[in-house]
């Protein structure tokens, strides 16, 4: 076990502890255990919610910067979710980041003058890891991870629109931040310490002994928090068991997500290596099934999955599974559709002819005498198919069972479905589609109708044309299926009146005769259901209008946001504009001063340069003046003479003599 990294602040604080991982990867529960430890998270922490009550441990300001950073890095036209520093293309700007480094040094200071040991956690870090590193020479970094399959689960809990619209993302988030947390991991070994949350989860006492060995972080408040387990609930922090069939389906159809997952495990201090473990894909169809169980799929290749593992999970009788691939064209479906038929799962093609076709094709070829249509993004809940098979088995007559369903995405909650009657489903449909269905009762009552008006009302028809022919419903008051409520599903376009009056329509003139055999007590019904309907209805306008005012909010608030981010960003380079200006100012002040002080001992030098010149004046005046007293005197004339006298004899010598004279 490598020692505890003692590092000092160059800001003269103590060296920081970085938390970063995936969102919704238990980085706040990480979060928590540090605070209780000593940690300084952050004076100003992001609010808990119902999906964190005990709170994200998320410092603002760095949240708010690296939110700021991330959209300024990415580009508003490549879909995606820019947030979270994550576009189609997963692209991110390097260049767009450099503006941000003064910021980031300031903020960085003002942690650091606290003086205790101090760290911040915020999923935005593990893409802006490399932008932190050269600021952080002395950091020391807490790096989590967590099962792929289990991040997608908790992000569609989050009732996010895009993550519900395109439940392939959490996939490509996953993958994208992973791949940079492993990069950075094994460029800084020394300095990280890397934890899977689904081995924490199993034994959070492991996580201390690891800080205390690898970062030198002792957990001296722990006798006043919660003890390490309780700190994981169940509803906060989900784990599949190791042989989940989800695991295999998830690894053969996004191999890259299973071999990134075992290279973190592999690296990790704290190994996820025995949470998880993928086996060949193998269909479990029964030679001679009780159930058959028939999912059409038509582009929802990610979410069928789960309606795959959630029937091999739930269903403990002999069955079998056919998917009906109703014409899909999206690549990810094809993909997932091509891995289960190599594995040996029945797959059924046909043109698209709705969900309608799709259900009766494979009731059609199923081989079991019961059957139960489940749709691709829905999921069974353990324990209603073997009650079911066992209720029809019992009564003969019987020719539907359903149970009751939880709602999660858009809605979450658990709806008790009330008993069957006749008159009540003639004013409206409440039993679902995933129900154990005789065959013969489907055959009967002429199977699903392709022809109505819309599709999602097929079951409505089927149930009213069963109750007709003297097939009797059997409700079990037990949780049958998870239901998926998201953007453009079928249960959210029930709500438009006017195709409910279309529906409606078609239904009574196909049913005539079983409304006008019952009118008295669908009239009765009506009524008596009519006060609570009008309340009902005037509460969902109300809600709705709320609703609407909120999203328009929210469509402000993120634009407004994003005008915000953009002025601060504006504002901040300005700042760093006028700081150099305010520096070029002083430099020039002291340049000024300075000349203004060479300009007044140059004066001064000048005038002592006058004086001297006129001391010389007055010296050279008077010098004349001795020369004209000089040469007015009788020494200087005997002077003048005899300088004449000399120059006469230096002619008179310098003349040449005549010849024989000596």
């Amino acid at each position: 076990m490598a020692a505890p990294l003692e590092r000092g602040s160059a800001a003269g604080g103590s060296s920081p502890v970085v938390v970063a991982g995936m969102h919704r990867s238990g980085t706040s529960l990480v979060g928590s255990m540090l605070s209780s430890a000593g940690i300084a998270m952050g004076d100003r922490q992001l609010a808990a919610d119902a999906s964190n009550p005990r709170g994200y441990f998320e410092d603002v300001e760095f949240l708010t910067l690296q939110r700021r950073m991330l959209w300024t890095a990415t580009r508003d036209d490549d879909g995606g979710h820019r947030d979270w520093g994550w576009t189609e293309s997963e692209v991110l700007d390097e260049a767009a980041l450099r503006p941000f480094v003064g910021e980031a040094r300031a903020l960085l200071a003002t942690r650091a003058d606290g003086g205790s040991r101090w760290g911040w956690k915020d999923p935005r870090t593990t893409v802006l890891l490399d932008f932190w590193q050269p600021l952080l020479p002395d950091a020391s970094y807490l790096l989590v991870y967590r099962h792929p399959w289990g991040v997608a689960d908790s992000m569609t809990r989050l009732g996010a629109d895009v993550f519900l619209r395109h439940p392939d993302y959490a996939y490509r988030i996953w993958t994208f931040y992973n791949e940079r947390l492993l990069r950075f991991r094994r460029a800084h070994r020394d300095r990280t310490l890397l934890v899977s949350a689904d081995a924490l989860a199993r034994d959070p006492a492991r996580l201390q002994p690891l800080l205390l060995a690898k970062l030198g972080i002792e957990d001296r408040d722990a006798g006043d928090e919660p003890s390490p387990p309780s700190r994981f609930e169940g509803e906060l922090f989900r784990s599949l068991p190791a042989d989940d069939p989800l695991v295999s389906l998830v690894a053969a159809t996004r191999p890259r997500c299973a071999e990134l997952l075992a290279a973190l495990d592999e690296e990790a201090e704290l190994s996820g290596r025995d949470t998880w473990r993928a086996a060949p894909l193998r269909p479990r169809d029964a030679p001679e099934p009780r159930v058959s169980l028939v999912i059409p799929c038509f582009e929802q290749g990610e979410m069928m999955l789960e309606a795959v593992a959630s029937v091999e999970r739930a269903v403990d009788d002999p069955y079998e599974l056919l998917v009906v691939n109703d014409g899909s064209q999206e690549p990810r479906t094809l993909e997932v559709l091509a891995a289960l038929r190599h594995a040996g799962y029945r797959v059924l093609d046909q043109d698209n002819r709705g969900l309608a076709a799709a259900r009766n094709r494979g009731i059609e070829e199923a081989r079991a005498p019961y059957v139960l249509p489940l749709d691709a993004d829905n999921r069974l809940r353990d324990g209603f198919v073997g009650a079911a098979l066992r209720r029809l088995d019992e009564r003969p007559r019987a020719g539907v069972v359903y149970g009751d369903r939880v709602e999660f995405g858009l809605r979450q909650g658990r709806v008790a479905v009330p008993a069957f009657e006749l008159p009540k489903i003639l004013t409206g449909n409440y039993v679902d589609a995933c129900a154990v269905v005789r065959k013969q009762t489907w055959r009967d009552s002429g199977g699903f109708d392709g022809g109505m008006p819309a599709p999602g009302w097929e079951d409505w028809d089927l149930w009213i044309g069963a109750a007709a022919r003297g097939w009797s419903f059997e409700h079990l008051p037990v949780d049958a299926f998870d239901y998926r409520v998201r953007p453009g599903s079928m249960i959210t376009a029930f709500e438009d009146p006017e195709l409910r009056r279309q529906v409606l329509a078609y239904v009574v003139a196909k049913h005539r005769q079983v409304f006008l055999d019952h009118l008295e007590l669908v009239i009765f019904v009506a009524q008596n259901g009519a006060g609570e309907t009008w309340r009902l209805a005037r509460l969902c306008e109300a809600t709705q209008r709320v609703v609407e005012g909120m999203e328009e909010m929210r469509v402000e608030s993120e634009a407004r946001l994003a005008e915000l981010m953009v002025a601060r960003h504006e504002a901040a380079q300005l700042r760093v504009d006028l700081a150099a200006q305010t520096a070029e100012s002083h430099r020039f002040a002291q340049l000024w001063a300075d000349a203004q002080h060479d300009r007044i001992g140059l004066r001064e030098e000048r005038e002592a340069l006058y004086r001297q010149r006129e001391d010389l004046v007055r010296e050279l005046a008077a010098w004349h003046e001795r020369v004209a007293a000089m040469e007015g005197s009788r020494a200087w004339r005997l002077r003048a003479k005899l300088l004449a006298l000399r120059r006469a004899l230096r002619l008179a010598a310098a003349e040449p003599q005549p010849h024989g004279r000596g």
